[in-house]
């Protein structure tokens, strides 16, 4: 129990097979209505009042300094105990029964007010409960709620660089003027030094690697070139000797058909 607060929960009846549907606070001056409570019965009072114990009891003292821890040291024997065979303490006859059922009446409440304690000390445990998890799914939401503004924010400002990508290019199309295209991704540039210097930028090692690979094609297309040379020349020599070689034979043709004739005058044969 806690002292301090005045819950005494730890002296509360264990259920039992009868129902109540509300606890009503109407005698204790209010007319609110407490939601539906588990089953209830009240417990059976045994012993005699401890009245030594009782009597050591300083109630003026209790009410003045609000000694809860004193109260709760004597709420089980006070709401528990039988006080049907009270005596008179000056006739030593019975108990006005009046008084009886006074007392009878407020142990029967205080049980039942323990019981609507212990109800309400539950619900209130479940509410607890419940707000943790709404604060865990509240933290989780907001978490959610930042990374999506998070990348609200990226599309924001790639829509800007868009719309400016866009905007450079209706100037471009409309004016009808040159400009040179990055060969590496969609940025184009007025000026050939601007693009040389995006790519030492954005693409310094695809660069690198372009020039590689057009070294290696120029270097390529000067020994097809060479080839072409060599082969145009061979080609040439070819002829000339070819050329050459005809100019003989037809010289040593000639030359035969002169000594054929000279051999065989016209009209011999």
């Amino acid at each position: 129990a806690d002292s301090s607060s005045g819950n005494l929960l730890d002296l509360s009846p264990a259920p039992s097979s009868a129902s109540l549907s509300h606890c009503s606070l109407a005698g204790m001056g209010s007319t609110a209505t407490l939601g539906p409570l588990p089953t209830f019965q009240f417990r059976p009072r045994h012993g005699s009042p401890d009245w030594r114990r009782l009597s050591a009891v300083d109630v003026e003292r209790v009410a003045s300094e609000l000694d809860v821890v004193a109260l709760q040291e004597h709420l089980g024997h006070v709401t528990f105990c039988s006080a049907e065979r009270l005596l008179c303490p000056h006739c030593r006859g019975p108990a006005d029964p009046l008084l009886l059922k006074l007392v009878r009446l407020a142990q029967l409440s205080i049980e039942y007010l323990l019981h609507c304690q212990e109800h309400l000390g539950a619900q209130l445990q479940g509410r607890e409960q419940a707000l943790r998890a709404a604060d865990t799914r509240l933290e989780e939401v907001g978490k959610e709620v930042a990374q999506r503004a998070q990348e609200m924010k990226l599309l924001k400002e790639e829509c800007r660089r868009r719309k400016k990508m866009i905007s450079t290019q209706q100037m471009m199309l409309e004016a009808r003027a040159s400009y040179h295209q990055c060969q590496f991704c969609d940025k184009a540039f007025m000026n050939y030094s601007f693009l040389q210097s995006h790519m030492q930028r954005r693409h310094k090692e695809e660069s690198h690697t372009e020039q590689k690979k057009k070294a290696q094609t120029d270097k390529l297309q000067d020994e097809i070139d060479k080839l072409k040379e060599q082969l145009q020349l061979t080609k040439s020599l070819l002829e000339a000797e070819q050329q050459a070689h005809m100019a003989r034979f037809s010289k040593v043709v000639y030359i035969k058909e002169e000594e054929i004739t000279l051999l065989y005058p016209k009209g011999v044969l």
